[in-house]
C-alpha cells in the first residue's frame, strides 16, 4: 500500500516489524526480499513521485572549504526511488582485491570476503535489469576481438573485463505494482525522519520521530534500517543525540561520517590511432539485449607492484569543458545544463549571480557551438534518430573517426578518516542540523591516476599504435584542479564504515550498528573501500544480504506485544519453527 498524503492525529504511533528509512535501490531491494516473510514492513520515503522544491531544500548542506564539493542537493533526490531516479545505469561488481587488506592502502580491508558477497550479485543484476553475472568479455562475446586494441593488453593492463548497463531501472516505477499490492507493505510518502529515539536503554532504538506534512508522528518497529544514502545516513546518526548517546548514535569512537569516499574521474590525454578499424570501440549487445562495454583495468599484480589503488580506463569523448579540443555536442550539453540549473533558482538575484559566475564558460561554449553548427546539426539529428529508433546508447560516445579519442579514467578514492561528513549549527526547516562535507585526498589517490596513464601511454607508444597527446607534467595540475573543485558524481561511500571492531567502524559485518541491538545501515555508506566500480550493484547485493540476515532474526514485534502471557509458549514454538 502507498500512502501518498495523509494527516495524522497528534500522538499517532505506527507499528511494524521492520521499518526502512529511505526508498532507493537498497530499501526497495530489501523490501522485495522480505515480502516472503509476511511481516509488516513500513517504508518511509523522503519524497513522492517527483521531487518538490521543499524536499530538495532538505538535501542542502555545506562544503568545507566553500566550493570544494558540488552542492549537496545536486546529485541527490528526495523522491520515491531515491538515487535510482538519477542513476545512469552502469553496472559492475567490486573486484576481489577490493575486499583485501592491502598493506600499501591504510584502512583497507572488508570484514567479509568477496566470495561471501558474490553469491548476491546474480540477484542484484536481475533487480537492476542488467543481465547475467558474467563480466568477462571472452565468454560473453566469443569469436570477437580479444582486446580493445589488439596487442595492447599485457600483465599490467587487460581489457577483457567489461561493464553492463541497466536501462536504467527506476526502482520505484519498476517495482511499484508488487509493493503497492502487497498487504504487508506500507509506504508513506514525504515522510521525513528527524530523530532516532533512544529513551530506555542505550542499545535499543525505541521509536522514530517522523514529520509527514504538518503531522509529527512516531514509528515503532522491531528492527530499523537506515537506507538514506552516504550523506544522510551519518547525518541522521549524528543528529540523534540523547543522554545515552551525547555524540550521536554509533559514534562512541568518533567514526560516524569519517572515510567519505567517491571516485576521481576525468579525461586527460588522447590518442590518434593509426588503424581505426581494429579498435573495438562501440557498445556490444549480449544475447539478452544488454549493452556492454569493455575497459582497460590495472591488474592486481600491477596494483601491488606499484603500490597503487584500483583503476579503469576507456576511450571516450572529452568531459572537460575547458579542454582545447572541444566537441560541439558537448558544448551544447554544457550550455543547456548550466543555463537550466541557473534558471531553476527561485531568486532573480541568484539567477543573475549564477550567469555572472558561469559567464566565461557559457560565452566560450555558446560561441564555439554557433561557430560549428554545421557539425552540431547532423550530430543532433543522429542522436534524435537513435532515440526514435530505440537505439539510444547508455552514454554518448564520439565517432571512432574523431580526430582524437580521449582516455577516460575512474579510480579508487582511498579511505581517509579526514574525509568526512559532520553537522553544521544551521538547521533545516524540520530542525535537523545540515550536513557539512569535507572531502580529503592523499598522494596515493594522485599516484594511482599517474600509474594508470603511464601504463597505457607507454604501452601505446612502445607498440607504435599511433599518435598520442599527453603531457605528464600537466596531469598533476589537472588532478589538483579536479580535487579542488570536486564532484562526487553521486557516489557517496564509506561514511558508516563496516568493521568488526567498533574502534575502527560504525557497523559490523551484518551491517548492524555497533552497540545497538535493533539498528542497521544499508547502502554504500558501509563500504570500507570503493574500488573503481560504480556502487549500485554492490549496494543492492549488500541489501539482499542484510535482508537474509534479518529473515533469520526478526520477530514480529507488533504481534509479540499483543500476546497474553499464556500465549507465549505457542508463540515461541512458532518463531523457532519459522
Amino acid at each position: 500500500m502507498i500512502i501518498e498524503s495523509k494527516k495524522f492525529d497528534p500522538g499517532t504511533v505506527l507499528d511494524s516489524a521492520i521499518c526502512i528509512v529511505g526508498s532507493g535501490p537498497a530499501a526497495i531491494s530489501m523490501a522485495m526480499s522480505l515480502l516472503e516473510q509476511r511481516r509488516k514492513i513500513i517504508i518511509l520515503a523522503g519524497g513522492s513521485w517527483t521531487e518538490t522544491p521543499e524536499n530538495r531544500e532538505l538535501n542542502k548542506g555545506f562544503a568545507d572549504p566553500v566550493m570544494s564539493h558540488e552542492p549537496l542537493e545536486e546529485n541527490r533526490a528526495r523522491v520515491f526511488g531515491g538515487a535510482s531516479a538519477l542513476w545512469g545505469g552502469r553496472c559492475l561488481p567490486l573486484d576481489p582485491i577490493d575486499f583485501l587488506e592491502r598493506s600499501w592502502i591504510p584502512h583497507s580491508g572488508w570484514p567479509i570476503t568477496y566470495e561471501e558477497l558474490a553469491s548476491y550479485y546474480p540477484r542484484s543484476l536481475q533487480l537492476c535489469e542488467a543481465g547475467e553475472n558474467n563480466f568477462h568479455a571472452h565468454s560473453v562475446f566469443p569469436g570477437t576481438n580479444k582486446e580493445i586494441i589488439p596487442g595492447l593488453d599485457n600483465e599490467d593492463m587487460v581489457s577483457h573485463p567489461m561493464e553492463r548497463w541497466s536501462p536504467p531501472t527506476r526502482f520505484a516505477h519498476k517495482y511499484r505494482e508488487i509493493l503497492e499490492n502487497n498487504p504487508h507493505v506500507f509506504i508513506y510518502f514525504d515522510a521525513h525522519v528527524t530523530n532516532l529515539n533512544v529513551e530506555k536503554r542505550e542499545d535499543q532504538i525505541d521509536s522514530l520521530t517522523v514529520v509527514i506534512g504538518d503531522s509529527v508522528i512516531k514509528v515503532i518497529a522491531d528492527k530499523y534500517i537506515i537506507a538514506t544514502g552516504g550523506i544522510e545516513n551519518p547525518r541522521l546518526l549524528l543528529a540523534s543525540k540523547s543522554s545515552f548517546h551525547p555524540n550521536g548514535i554509533g559514534n562512541q569512537h568518533d567514526n560516524v561520517g569519517r572515510y567519505y569516499m567517491s571516485h576521481l574521474i576525468g579525461t586527460f590525454g588522447s590518442v590518434d590511432p593509426d588503424n581505426r578499424k581494429e579498435i573495438l570501440f562501440p557498445f556490444e549487445i549480449d544475447k539478452e539485449g544488454i549493452s556492454c562495454r569493455r575497459r582497460w583495468w590495472l591488474t592486481p599484480k600491477l596494483q601491488q607492484q606499484e603500490k597503487v589503488g584500483n583503476a579503469i580506463m576507456y576511450l571516450h569523448r572529452s568531459i572537460n569543458v575547458k579542454d582545447g579540443h572541444k566537441d560541439p555536442m558537448e558544448s551544447a550539453i554544457f550550455v543547456a545544463k548550466t543555463s537550466f540549473g541557473i534558471l531553476k533558482q527561485k531568486s532573480p538575484k541568484k539567477i543573475v549571480s549564477g550567469f555572472r559566475q558561469s559567464g566565461t564558460d557559457l560565452k566560450n561554449n555558446t560561441f564555439y557551438l554557433l561557430k560549428n553548427m554545421r557539425v552540431f546539426i547532423p550530430s543532433l539529428f543522429g542522436a534524435a534518430y537513435k532515440r526514435i529508433a530505440h537505439k539510444k546508447e547508455p552514454l554518448r560516445l564520439p565517432s571512432v573517426h574523431s580526430k582524437w579519442l580521449y582516455l577516460y579514467f575512474q579510480t579508487e578514492h582511498m579511505p581517509n578518516p579526514e574525509s568526512r561528513v559532520t553537522l553544521s549549527e544551521v538547521k533545516d526547516r524540520l530542525g535537523v542540523p545540515m550536513p557539512v562535507v569535507k572531502v580529503a585526498f592523499s598522494e596515493l589517490d594522485i599516484e594511482t591516476i599517474f600509474a594508470a596513464h603511464k601504463v597505457f601511454f607507454e604501452r601505446f607508444e612502445k607498440l607504435n599504435k599511433g599518435k598520442i597527446s599527453y603531457q605528464e607534467e600537466g596531469l598533476r595540475q589537472f588532478i589538483l584542479d579536479n580535487i579542488e573543485n570536486f564532484n562526487s558524481v553521486a557516489h557517496h561511500l564509506g561514511t558508516t564504515k563496516m568493521s568488526n571492531d567498533p574502534l575502527t567502524g560504525v557497523v559490523d559485518k551484518n551491517c548492524k550498528v555497533h552497540g545497538m541491538q535493533n539498528l542497521y545501515i544499508a547502502g554504500s555508506s558501509v563500504f570500507p573501500t570503493g574500488g573503481h566500480a560504480n556502487p549500485t550493484v554492490t549496494i543492492v547485493a549488500l541489501a539482499l544480504r542484510l535482508a537474509d540476515h534479518l529473515k533469520k532474526s526478526t520477530i514480529d514485534f507488533v504481534e509479540m506485544r499483543k500476546l497474553s502471557s499464556d500465549s507465549w509458549p505457542e508463540f515461541v514454538k512458532r518463531v523457532v519453527k519459522n
